[in-house]
């Protein structure tokens, strides 16, 4: 019962998110493990000064990939 309440609030909470808030999720986990995997201090700098494209950004590239 207990995993089904937890189920049930878990979806309730994935749908609250927006797909800019995916995104986010997912551009800072990229950040994050770029910055675990770094073995330098080079490569660690070079992870947080990383210039991520935005929401919009990705947003306008999708709809011309999408409608070629």
């Amino acid at each position: 019962m207990n995993q089904f309440i937890f189920s049930l609030l878990f979806a309730i909470t994935l749908t609250a998110c927006s797909s800019k808030d995916l995104y986010q999720v997912g551009q800072d986990y990229q950040k994050s493990e770029c910055i675990h995997n770094a073995q330098t201090s080079e490569q660690h700098a070079e992870c947080t000064k990383v210039k991520r494209q935005t929401y919009e950004e990705y947003e306008k590239e999708r709809e011309v990939v999408i409608n070629k």
